[in-house]
């Protein structure tokens, strides 16, 4: 591969990203509202739903870039082939947790008479809720099968070695391997970027807890934001490690079946599905639109009683 296509495929990305950058920095500090908590609440929403929107758009196109280059044969990073491919989910994952954390620092501010607002403060538990469990747990069995992947890969780390079984015995197949497949030369590189996506999460997470309450809205608005923040967040990063984590169990588990490692192929490719269905689904709730009406100063929280 040239030099000339390496770079464009280094600089290409970046660029992306900083012009993504630039468009949600202006976009928080270039809207000014009214210090009111309708015209607050309403500017903070619409920064999150820019914040959200560029963050997946440029995590998937990062993803998609890495992927489609490796599959034409390209060689982005050093490895064995297809390691950038395997590498673009933690690429987008990384793009997506930068484009929060920008926007998290750029929220907008009003203009007009100053209102107090509230400082209580916010755990990462509290404004994440189950959808952190379920983010870890994806992890966590991903972590497990990039483990057993590098166990049971051959000398190579790129294919698993045949079943030997009677059958084959006397046939004459005495030996044999199966691939690609998941071993250390790409494992370990997926897991190293496994764990700065959950650094990354939990850095994202901080920043959305104490961050500075939305000026002129009340406390239950704002948490709602926080909330917001943070489910986007998680729903991004379960789309990325989720869709992972099944596109390696799935390569892999079509190895073990032609590697006559059936009980295996039939854990890991059903698991692949489960495990990308999931991800989708969840990714797809995370991304729902909040209620974009601001409560009421003076007005209780909860069912009203006739």
């Amino acid at each position: 591969m040239s030099m000339l296509v390496l770079l464009v495929a280094a600089v290409v990305p970046a660029a992306l990203v900083g012009a993504l950058v630039t468009v949600l920095v202006r976009s928080g500090r270039g809207s000014s509202p009214v210090n009111t908590p309708a015209a607050t609440l309403v500017a903070a929403r619409r920064h999150e739903d820019v914040a959200t929107a560029l963050g997946l758009a440029g995590g998937l196109a990062v993803a998609a870039a890495l992927v489609a280059l490796a599959g034409n044969g390209a060689r982005l990073v050093p490895g064995p082939p297809g390691l950038a491919a395997a590498l673009g989910p933690t690429a987008g994952a990384l793009v997506h947790l930068v484009m929060h954390a920008v926007g998290e620092r750029t929220w907008p501010r009003p203009v007009g008479a100053v209102r107090t607002a509230a400082l209580r403060r916010r755990t990462v538990r509290e404004i994440a809720g189950r959808r952190l469990s379920l983010v870890l747990a994806t992890s966590a069995l991903f972590a497990v099968a990039l483990v057993l992947f590098m166990l049971t890969a051959d000398e190579t780390g790129r294919a698993v070695p045949l079943l030997i079984t009677s059958e084959a015995a006397s046939a004459g197949i005495v030996g044999g391997a199966s691939g690609p497949y998941p071993g250390a030369p790409y494992a370990l590189p997926m897991l190293l970027g496994l764990a700065l996506v959950l650094a990354g999460t939990a850095w994202v997470l901080h920043l959305v807890a104490r961050r500075p309450a939305v000026t002129g809205t009340l406390p239950e608005d704002d948490l709602g934001l926080r909330r917001t923040s943070a489910r986007r967040v998680l729903g991004g990063v379960q789309l990325f490690v989720g869709g992972g984590a099944a596109a390696v169990l799935l390569v892999a588990g079509l190895a073990l079946r032609n590697a006559e490692w059936s009980l295996a192929a039939w854990f890991a490719v059903p698991l692949g599905l489960l495990v990308g269905v999931v991800s989708l689904v969840a990714a797809a709730q995370a991304f729902a639109p909040g209620d974009p009406r601001p409560r009421q100063e003076g007005t209780a929280v909860g069912t009203a009683r006739p």
